[in-house]
C-alpha cells in the first residue's frame, strides 16, 4: 500500500514538471498607470523633416571687380603730350678762343696743358691763360704773376678790328723768365712787341712754390684787343 502511494506521488510530480516545462513562464508585472505618460508617435514625412532642419549654406565670396576706367580722349591726348619728351635743343658750339685753338696742337704733342684762365681775376685785360704742367695748382701764384704783368702792359695800337696775340714764356724755380716768344702773332707787329715787352718787364716773377717738385713751368698768355 505504501508502495502504491509513493508511486502515485512520483507520477504526480513528473506530470507537474512536464506541465511546467511545456508552458512558458510569463510573469505579469502590475504597472501603475498613474506614473505612465502616454505619448502618441506619428511618422513624419521625410520632406518635413528636411524642412524642419534648416540647411547651412555657405555664402560664396564674390571678388569685387574694379570697373575699368575708360580714358577720356582729351585727357589721353593731354597725357601723351606730357609724356612725349621735348626734343633737345642742339647745343650751340662754344666758340673757341685763340688760346684754345693755339693749344690744341700742343695738347696732342706735349700733353698736360691746363687752362688757368679762372686765375686772371675780375677786370683782367688778358683773354685767357694756360700752363704746360697740369700738376701746377697754385692759384695765388698765378694771381701774383698776372697782376705784375698787367701793370707793365700798355697798348700802343688803335685799330678798327679785334686782334689777339699769345705770348709763351717759361719760368724757373727762382721766378726768372728764361724764354719768351710770340706764339701767335696778331698781324700787327707793334702790338705783338708790346705784349712781349710786358712779360719781359715783369721779370722776375714770384718764385715757384717750395712744395712744387718740378723746376720749370711754361705759360701761354693771351693779349686781346677790342676796338672801342
Amino acid at each position: 500500500m505504501r508502495t502504491d502511494l509513493l508511486l502515485s506521488l512520483i507520477l504526480h510530480i513528473l506530470a507537474l514538471v512536464a506541465l511546467l516545462i511545456g508552458t512558458p513562464f510569463n510573469p505579469k508585472v502590475k504597472i501603475d498607470t498613474d506614473d505612465v505618460i502616454k505619448v502618441s508617435l506619428a511618422s513624419m514625412p521625410s520632406n518635413r523633416l528636411a524642412a524642419a532642419k534648416p540647411a547651412i549654406v555657405s555664402k560664396p565670396i564674390i571678388a569685387e571687380e574694379t570697373p575699368a576706367l575708360v580714358p577720356d580722349s582729351k585727357s589721353s591726348q593731354k597725357a601723351k603730350s606730357i609724356e612725349k619728351p621735348k626734343p633737345k635743343k642742339k647745343e650751340e658750339k662754344k666758340k673757341k678762343t685763340a688760346l684754345e685753338k693755339g693749344l690744341e696742337e700742343k695738347l696732342g704733342v706735349e700733353g698736360g696743358v691746363k687752362d688757368v684762365s679762372e686765375n686772371l681775376g675780375i677786370g683782367s685785360p688778358f683773354g685767357g691763360a694756360a700752363i704746360d704742367n697740369a700738376s701746377f695748382d697754385y692759384p695765388y701764384w698765378f694771381i701774383q704773376a698776372f697782376t705784375k704783368i698787367e701793370r707793365n702792359w700798355s697798348n700802343p695800337v688803335y685799330a678798327n678790328q679785334p686782334m689777339i696775340c699769345i705770348i709763351y714764356f717759361q719760368v724757373i724755380r727762382s721766378g726768372r723768365i728764361i724764354k719768351i716768344e710770340i706764339e701767335q702773332p696778331s698781324g700787327i707787329d707793334t702790338f705783338d712787341r708790346a705784349c712781349e715787352r710786358a712779360v719781359k718787364l715783369s721779370e722776375p716773377l714770384p718764385p715757384l712754390p717750395d712744395d712744387f717738385s718740378d723746376e720749370i713751368i711754361g705759360i701761354h698768355l693771351e693779349f686781346p684787343y677790342v676796338p672801342q
